[in-house]
């Protein structure tokens, strides 16, 4: 019975890190839409949104071992669950968002970097069973939402969220205890700020991020729209200039997780706004389902044809301007994300100029970069368009709004949006392939 319990919950956290990003972003979704009336309820969802999108941001300042820190990413969502069962209270609903914001942001990249430990020193191994025990989990998970749903008793789906992230933390506990590695390390907590300014910016980003969340949910004036246009401008600036040092140790590779970054919230989080509104149906489903098989098939891409990664993506992107391809231009895109993902991990992991227990958290913090970063030009580029164009910028969210944008002023927007990304990636594309020419060269 002990070794069953033991493979469940390893199950459990390998489920939680895959499916961490989605899972309390749906549910705390759902409470919101359930309770719209009650703007308390709102600020569980805004503060998961950004401390999700900018929890990978924060690591550069700690510097506890993986295992510590994969414990404390499901602490804090068990925490968090549990904080948010008291949402009608704003305090109790904020400090529930933070915390599950940092358990979807940190789990999955400490869990790879644990797993990858473990299955490099020979220490650990997903088999059959773990495959039962997350089958199990996810079949419990879309029962007691469903049910949760009917009834309109959302504590249901949080408690069980609580005794999921509980169950990962122990399962990631008996995986550390198994690795040598991890034996004896400092557990002592280290917080460290590199500069005043870096913590500055990052808190600048947490404010300008609820805020650009926040004017999803509710409309605010032209005025105000500018004012966040300038900030977002000024910020992604200083974003940049953040990063410059480890760009200089990593590049090009840094440009690649950057752009993994880019192309994911392009899938993941405009396509869905741009494609519910054009389409007129809520496409978040049928994207998700998109990225999930673009992206376990990326891989196999690389086998015979590693080349044509970057190729395919720009012809996913140019296909995504049209309606009648819009969706295979999505999968194309989740194609090269997942490719692009497995040649990162390799590359990063043997890297000689970062020490190989960072080298994941170091392409999901870049790839942080590029996911707020072209959030900051998606937002920049409507508040202005509203603002010029005296158009109601929840419009471009929500198809119900009155002085929303026209079809014609939605789509210029998505060819804008679609050329930065394209520009960006032609780049990226230009600096790599002369770096893997270079690479085969010298290996001749």
């Amino acid at each position: 019975m002990k070794r069953i319990m033991s493979i469940f919950n390893e199950g459990v956290l390998d489920l939680l890190a895959n499916a961490g990003v989605a899972i309390p972003y749906f549910f705390c979704l759902t409470l919101y839409n359930q309770n719209k009336s009650v703007f308390a309820y709102a600020l569980p969802f805004l503060m998961l949104y950004t401390f999700r999108a900018l929890g990978m941001l924060l690591t550069t300042f700690i510097t506890l071992p993986a295992s510590t820190m994969l414990a404390m990413s499901s602490l804090f969502g068990v925490m968090g669950s549990l904080f948010i069962l008291g949402a009608a209270n704003p305090v109790m609903g904020i400090i529930g968002g933070v915390l599950l914001g940092l358990a979807s942001s940190w789990i999955w990249p400490y869990y790879l970097t644990v797993r990858s430990r473990g299955q490099m020193d020979k220490e650990f191994k997903f088999n059959r069973m773990h495959l039962l025990s997350v089958v199990l989990t996810l079949v419990i998970l879309l029962v007691v939402q469903l049910i949760a749903t009917k009834t309109k008793f959302l504590n249901l789906s949080f408690l069980l969220l609580a005794v999921l992230f509980f169950a990962a933390m122990v399962g990631g506990m008996q995986i550390t205890h198994r690795l040598t590695f991890y034996q004896g390390m400092e557990k002592k907590p280290k917080f460290h700020v590199n500069s005043l300014f870096s913590l500055i910016v990052l808190a600048s980003l947490v404010m300008l991020v609820f805020i650009i969340r926040y004017t999803r949910l509710k409309a605010v004036s032209n005025s105000f729209d500018l004012i966040i246009s300038i900030a977002a401008i000024v910020l992604f600036f200083f974003l940049a200039y953040y990063q410059i040092d480890i760009h200089k140790k990593l590049f090009p590779l840094s440009m690649s997780a950057v752009n993994r970054g880019v192309v994911m919230n392009y899938v993941m989080l405009y396509a869905i706004f741009d494609s519910t509104i054009r389409f007129g149906f809520n496409s978040l489903m049928l994207i998700y389902a998109i990225y999930l098989i673009g992206f376990q098939m990326g891989p196999l891409l690389n086998k015979n044809h590693r080349g044509i990664r970057y190729p395919l993506l720009l012809v996913g992107l140019v296909l995504s301007l049209f309606n009648l391809t819009y969706f295979a231009g999505l999968f194309f895109c989740s194609v090269f994300v997942g490719a692009d993902n497995r040649i990162l991990n390799d590359e990063l992991y043997s890297n000689t100029n970062i020490d190989n227990e960072r080298a994941f958290l170091i392409k999901y913090q870049l790839s942080s970069v590029g996911n707020v970063s072209q959030q900051l030009v998606y937002m920049t580029t409507i508040y202005f368009v509203s603002y010029f164009a005296k158009i109601n910028a929840l419009g471009f969210f929500n198809n119900n709004i009155n002085d929303g944008p026209t079809i014609s002023v939605l789509y210029n927007v998505h060819i804008f949006i679609t050329a930065v990304v394209f520009v960006y990636a032609a780049i990226t594309f230009y600096f790599v392939r002369k770096r893997e020419q270079k690479s085969t060269t010298t290996t001749l």
